[in-house]
C-alpha cells in the first residue's frame, strides 16, 4: 500500500526533518479516485494530459488523472507510526462505503465538456456528471475525515483549555505531553493514591466531549458542502496562464478530439462525452509545496 516516495517521507519524518507548512495553495491531504493504471481510459488520459502540457508556459507539472473527493484529510504527519495507521484506517474505511452504495449504474465518473477557469487547479479540466452515488460518497468521507476531526478539535479547545497552547504562529495546537511531566502526573496519582480519598491530584480533569452534538453537526456540515462546494473534475493541466486566447483553445479541442474522439468537446450540452469509469483505485495523496513534490501516501484497489 505504500510506494517509494512515501517510504522517503515516513523516514524523514522519523529523522525529524523539517517540513514547510502548507500555503494558501496548499490542500492538505487528499482522496483522489483514479482509474486503474494500465487500462485504455488511463492511457488515453495520461497521453492527452502529456500533450496539452506542452501547450502552456513554464513547464506546467505533471500529475495522475483522477477527481478529487475530498482535501484537507485529517492525518497524522508528525509520526511514521500514526501516519500509517491512518492511512490504511482512511482507505480502508472509504473502501467500504463506497463499495456499500447502491450499484444501480455502469459509471461512478462520467466525463462531460472541457472547460477553464482562472483558477491554478482548475485551469483546464473535464466536467464531472453529479452522479448521487459519487456525491454520497464524497459527503461521508467530508464528514467522517474532515469535519469530524476539525469539530473535535475546536469542541476539545474550547471545554479543556488547559490542554492547548498557542504555537509561534499564534495558532492553537494541542500541549505535548513531557517525559517530565508524565513523570510528574504518575507521582501525583501515587501521592494520591497514598493520601487517601480526601486528597486531590494537581492535574486539572479533563472534560468528555458531547459527540452527539458533534456528529450532527459534522453530518449538516458536510451536506451544505455536497450541496454549495463540491464540484467534482478531472483536472487535464494545472496553470496560471491567464486568459486562454482563441487559438489555443481551437487547439486543445483539436487535441481532445484526436486522442479521445470526441467533437465539440466544449458543448454546454455535452453532459456525457462516452468517457468515464467504475471502481477505479482510492489514494490519498500528501498536497504540500509544487506540484512535482507531492506524495502519495497509500493507495487501495476498489473491486
Amino acid at each position: 500500500m505504500f510506494h517509494n516516495k512515501t517510504k522517503l517521507f515516513l523516514s524523514c519524518i522519523s529523522s525529524n526533518c523539517t517540513f514547510k507548512k502548507p500555503k494558501a495553495m496548499d490542500i492538505g491531504v487528499a482522496l483522489w479516485l483514479c482509474p486503474k493504471k494500465n487500462t485504455q481510459l488511463y492511457d488515453k488520459l495520461t497521453t492527452l494530459m502529456g500533450s496539452l502540457n506542452t501547450l502552456f508556459p513554464n513547464k506546467a507539472p505533471k500529475f495522475e488523472p483522477h477527481i478529487t473527493i475530498t482535501t484537507n484529510v485529517s492525518v497524522n504527519l508528525d509520526d511514521p507510526a500514526k501516519t500509517r495507521d491512518d492511512v490504511n484506517k482512511i482507505l480502508s474505511a472509504s473502501a467500504v462505503a463506497l463499495n456499500s452504495l447502491p450499484h444501480n449504474h455502469s459509471n461512478l465518473v462520467t466525463l462531460g465538456k472541457i472547460d477553464s477557469q482562472r483558477k491554478f487547479f482548475k485551469k483546464l479540466y473535464f466536467q464531472v456528471a453529479k452522479d448521487p452515488n459519487l456525491i454520497s460518497f464524497a459527503r461521508i468521507i467530508r464528514e467522517l475525515f474532515v469535519i469530524t476531526p476539525q469539530e473535535i478539535e475546536q469542541e476539545d479547545a474550547k471545554v479543556n483549555p488547559h490542554l492547548y497552547t498557542k504555537d509561534s504562529r499564534g495558532l492553537l495546537v494541542k500541549r505535548k505531553k513531557s517525559k517530565k511531566n508524565q513523570h510528574s502526573r504518575e507521582k501525583s496519582t501515587n501521592d494520591t493514591s497514598s493520601a487517601g480519598a480526601g486528597s486531590k491530584g494537581s492535574d486539572v480533569a479533563t472534560k468528555a466531549l458531547d459527540m452527539n452534538k458533534i456528529q450532527a453537526i459534522a453530518a449538516t456540515k458536510a451536506s451544505e458542502w455536497c450541496i454549495g462546494e463540491y464540484d467534482p473534475h478531472l483536472s487535464l493541466v494545472y496553470s496560471d496562464l491567464h486568459p486562454i486566447d482563441n487559438a489555443l483553445w481551437r487547439t486543445i479541442k483539436t487535441r481532445v478530439s484526436d486522442y479521445l474522439n470526441v467533437e465539440n468537446c466544449d458543448s454546454d450540452d455535452l453532459v456525457d462525452n462516452g468517457l468515464g469509469w467504475d471502481g477505479g483505485v482510492l489514494k490519498l495523496i500528501l498536497c504540500e509545496g509544487d506540484v512535482n513534490d507531492w506524495v502519495e501516501l497509500g493507495s487501495v484497489d476498489l473491486h
